[in-house]
């Protein structure tokens, strides 16, 4: 069997075994199933090119092998079929990995056949020691040398997070020029110090429309248990902002008036304008008027709160 299913809240374990199942293998394709469906998916699994080359497909998000609260839909059940055909008729030149974060359910046929081949690997969350030492060991096998103190600083400002904890030790570790010992006062003014930096790092990706580093800072978000709610009223703020300075412009205020109308700071008033280079005055308010849709949505009810953010960066960028 050449189909893995990979199992973990922490991109860091899932990384180092795809690094490994990876080895080898130059073709590598990459799908999301928040996005792409499991037909693209077998639909490149089972394509096979005319020199019979080796490939690689990741997929991430799946959610086929988790538990759903209101139980499977026809939809879900039919693409665990067609995922079960596949696995009875695999393309010997594909390698397909499965990448879940939301668990799996020991029910289901589909789980189990991985199970009885020995290609499902689950990783539980580790503990704030266990993180420290993970630390530790990466910090040592690029030859840094790095305290208790400023190991323990770096799991607490990331919240006992693996995934972020390493992202900060790689920047600490980028910050000098080569392998020595680290500081603790450099760690503590390079390490991340609240909740609300990434808030706002997530919020400027989206706005800027940078769809790349939009889904890492939301990887974050969701790993620090952010409600998309709170990225919303930033959002709705920032927009307003941008709308408000334009009109306010439009009827000849000078710099120095806006910014006392707006309360703003110079930097926040240079970062508003540098975002209208990316939008007309009726592309704000359509989505101003769409944000206030959302929240009502919201309160009501009526939509699930863990899915609008993503649909609505999706139909920003579209």
């Amino acid at each position: 069997m050449n189909t893995f299913l990979l199992v973990s809240e922490t991109n860091y374990f899932i990384e180092n075994k795809l690094e490994e199942l990876k080895d080898g293998i130059d073709n590598i394709v990459t799908f999301n199933m928040d996005i792409n469906t499991i037909n693209e998916v077998l639909e490149e699994a089972s394509y096979a090119s005319m020199f019979n080359d080796n490939k690689c497909i990741i997929v991430k998000n799946t959610k086929n092998f988790s538990a759903s609260k209101n139980g499977d839909t026809n939809k879900s059940k039919d693409d665990n079929q067609k995922i079960l055909n596949y696995l009875a008729n695999e393309n010997p030149h594909t390698r397909l990995i499965f990448i879940s974060k939301n668990g799996i359910d020991n029910k289901k046929k589909i789980v189990n056949i991985f199970k009885e081949n020995n290609n499902l690997f689950i990783y539980p969350n580790i503990k704030k020691t266990e993180i420290k030492n993970e630390l530790k060991k990466i910090a040592e096998s690029k030859k840094f040398q790095v305290d208790d103190q400023s190991l323990w600083h770096i799991v607490n400002s990331s919240l006992g997070d693996l995934d972020l904890a390493v992202n900060e030790l790689n920047k600490i570790m980028n910050y000098y020029e080569k392998p020595t010992k680290i500081l603790y006062q450099d760690v503590y003014n390079l390490t991340a110090k609240t909740l609300k930096d990434n808030n706002f790092k997530l919020v400027d990706a989206i706005i800027s429309r940078d769809l790349d580093s939009t889904f890492i800072a939301l990887e974050e978000a969701k790993r620090l248990k952010i409600e998309p709610y709170s990225i919303l009223n930033l959002l709705y703020r920032e927009y307003k902002l941008m709308l408000s300075t334009i009109l306010l412009e439009e009827n000849k205020y000078l710099e120095k008036d806006i910014l006392k109308e707006l309360k703003l700071a110079d930097w926040q008033f240079k970062k508003v304008k540098n975002n209208l280079y990316n939008y007309s005055k009726e592309e704000i308010k359509n989505i101003i008027i769409k944000l206030s849709d959302l929240d009502y949505q919201i309160k009501s009810g009526l939509i699930d709160k863990d899915v609008v953010l993503i649909n609505f960066i999706l139909n920003l960028n579209m």
